[in-house]
């Protein structure tokens, strides 16, 4: 399998990393769904394996008739607000509370089937102690979304525990501790599990211990390998992988993103503030591209890294095959075969953050926050790049920064702002085409399916926190 990749991998170098394709190959590659998700529903973070946030099977809410979307149902049993994407799978909505409570909805009426405590029976730390094993301090903090294959729901905690649940019931098949010092580390799972032919890719974070991505078996949660992403058993904290992983199972390579170096300035830090590819089977390495080395700004990868083909500009024909993530400090793009760097798009004095990104229509599609908090200057601008050169082929301003998850579909690109405004763009020109305010500050993210758009409110300290479903006509 190795010396296949390595062989593509130069036949692509040496052709310019190039793909000539014809139409029908071209539709094939540009997603991949995630295995026994019905089309149309949302099966993963990302949408598909690629991680694109694009559902490319919705056909009901469109140009035309998106600024008939109205209030079809609420949830409002949550106590916490949520950073999640909700999972849309066969009828059921999944969806996680930043205190470590997972929820199963029935997507016709938004009401409860089931919810699931991922603390229960843990108690919190003592005044002046902590427990050694566990991260109780403060209790919850699950900040990702679930993952689904075969009839189960994953997700991770904020004590690095990765939790497998029944789909149907909620109830939990087994857990798995990523890190037996999690208390003394200050560890956590911040980032989204993917799962793919019977394994699972979710990523670490931690204070005093070293973060890592972990491939594990997901019938089992046997640790099939894991990649530390700092090498040096010396150095300690930083490299945090925050954000789902994205998959290319047709050439076997796991892609994740790192942040910053948590403030350490004794000299650079290995592999913080990075783009990584691993082989999907073993974890080796196979390349990596370092933004900086030692970065005294906290200016890392906060977005999740995306799969997608780029059509060159003049000839049909000639597509490229690219990796890209956000940073905060603009979109980068790279050959994903061979690691090379092929562009950044800066737009304002900051970048996207939170998973601002997305792909479709041979779009890149991004959200960047303002460094400024002026009242008189725009706190975000979205924007669309074209793919293979990352031009600026449309862009607009927007009244507030963004904190959560965008998405897109059919025609259009969904975002949310912090002051509790939800939008819907058209993606070849940037126009609003629906707007409407929630209540509150929001963090959650957006996922749309079956004409169906779906989104939490709320954000750290700021209710109310309510699951939101919006269809034309409400109905």
């Amino acid at each position: 399998m190795l010396d296949r990749r390595k062989f593509l991998f130069s036949a692509a170098a040496a052709g310019g990393a190039l793909m000539l394709a014809p139409a029908k190959e071209w539709t094939l590659l540009g997603q991949r769904r995630v295995q026994g998700v019905k089309p149309g529903d949302w099966g993963a973070f990302g949408y598909d394996l690629r991680s694109t946030r694009f559902n490319s099977d919705e056909s009901i809410i469109g140009p035309e008739n998106v600024g008939r979307l109205a209030l079809k149902w609420t949830f409002e049993g949550m106590q916490d607000f949520s950073q999640s994407t909700p999972l849309v799978i066969d009828g059921t909505l999944y969806t996680a509370a930043n205190d470590g409570w997972v929820y199963g909805l029935d997507i016709a009426s938004g009401e409860l089937k089931w919810k699931f405590d991922a603390w229960e029976g843990v108690k919190p730390n003592e005044p002046g102690q902590y427990q050694s094993e566990i991260n109780a301090d403060p209790l919850g903090q699950m900040r990702g979304s679930a993952g689904y294959a075969d009839g189960r729901i994953f997700i991770g905690d904020g004590s690095s525990r990765i939790h497998c649940l029944d789909a149907r019931s909620g109830e939990e098949v087994w857990r798995r501790q990523l890190d037996p010092q999690a208390g003394t580390h200050r560890s956590k799972i911040s980032s989204t599990p993917i799962i793919y032919d019977g394994k699972i890719y979710v990523g670490t974070s931690t204070v005093g211990g070293r973060s890592h991505v972990t491939c594990l078996d997901a019938v089992t949660s046997a640790v099939r390998w894991r990649f530390d992403i700092v090498p040096d058993p010396k150095t300690i904290g930083g490299g945090a992988v925050w954000t789902a992983p994205a998959l290319d199972p047709e050439q076997g390579v796991v892609y994740n993103v790192t942040g910053s170096v948590h403030g350490r300035l004794p000299g650079p830090m290995l592999f913080s503030e990075s783009i990584i590819a691993n082989d999907m089977e073993s974890g080796e390495l196979l390349w990596y591209h370092q933004l900086r080395a030692q970065d005294a700004f906290d200016l890392d990868f906060s977005c999740h890294p995306m799969i997608f083909e780029a059509t060159h500009p003049e000839r049909s024909a000639a597509r490229r095959r690219c990796v890209g993530a956000g940073s905060k400090t603009g979109f980068h793009t790279f050959d994903r075969d061979t690691g090379e760097h092929l562009w950044t798009t800066g737009v304002t004095n900051g970048g996207p953050t939170l998973n601002s990104t997305a792909y479709g229509h041979d779009k890149i599609f991004v959200v960047n926050n303002s460094a400024s908090n002026h009242r008189l200057i725009a706190q975000s601008a979205t924007v669309a790049l074209h793919a293979w050169t990352g031009e600026i082929l449309w862009w607009t301003p927007n009244a507030s920064s963004i904190q959560g998850a965008a998405a897109g579909a059919n025609g259009l690109f969904y975002q949310g702002f912090r002051d509790g405004t939800l939008q819907a763009l058209d993606v070849e020109t940037g126009e609003s085409l629906w707007n409407y305010q929630l209540p509150a500050p929001r963090r959650g993210g957006i996922a749309i399916s079956n004409g169906v758009v779906y989104t939490a409110c709320g954000a750290q300290n700021s209710g109310p926190h309510t699951v939101y479903a919006f269809s034309i006509d409400g109905r």
